[in-house]
């Protein structure tokens, strides 16, 4: 085969693959990309977990020791506030940055049996399963006996 077809060819090949990459990378709308992040705007979080508000999810209740928080914040066992799973946490992540993920300081009802309680979100549970929820001591009293350790509960985003 004559070596200008073969440059001509491989050389139309390598334009078509360069505006193929071209098209695949380019933005669909201008306003797609977000720029900055603002941690006081929710919306900005990563959509592959969206927190449905009034939705009940099913997990076990646990206690901690509390201190400083994934969120960045410093807590301590009399405030009413949670971890949830790394799952539920990790998926809302935004930059890498746990102190700008939007869940941080999101409000939650925690309901067993007949006594319910609000808390805010600070933190994220290394040995939770996916629905779990972790409280200080103080909430943990207010749904059941420390002496417990675990028991199932329902939660919703508030």
């Amino acid at each position: 085969m004559n070596p200008n077809v073969i440059f001509a060819r491989k050389a139309i090949a390598m334009i078509v693959l360069l505006f193929m990459g071209l098209a695949v990378g380019a933005p669909m709308d201008s306003n797609e990309a977000i720029t900055s992040h603002d941690p006081s705007n929710p919306s900005q979080g990563n959509n592959t977990y969206s927190p449905i508000v009034g939705q009940a999810y099913g997990g076990d209740l646990t206690w901690y020791e509390t201190g400083l928080g994934a969120c960045g914040w410093y807590n301590n066992g009399g405030d009413y506030v949670c971890a949830v799973s790394r799952i539920v946490f990790d998926h809302a992540n935004v930059d890498g940055n746990p102190n700008h993920n939007p869940l941080c300081g999101r409000r939650i009802h925690i309901q067993r049996g007949g006594n319910g309680i609000d808390v805010t979100l600070v933190d994220r549970c290394e040995g939770c399963a996916e629905f779990d929820i972790d409280v200080t001591r103080s909430v943990f009293q207010q749904l059941g006996n420390l002496d417990e350790g675990r028991v199932h509960t329902e939660w919703w985003w508030i």
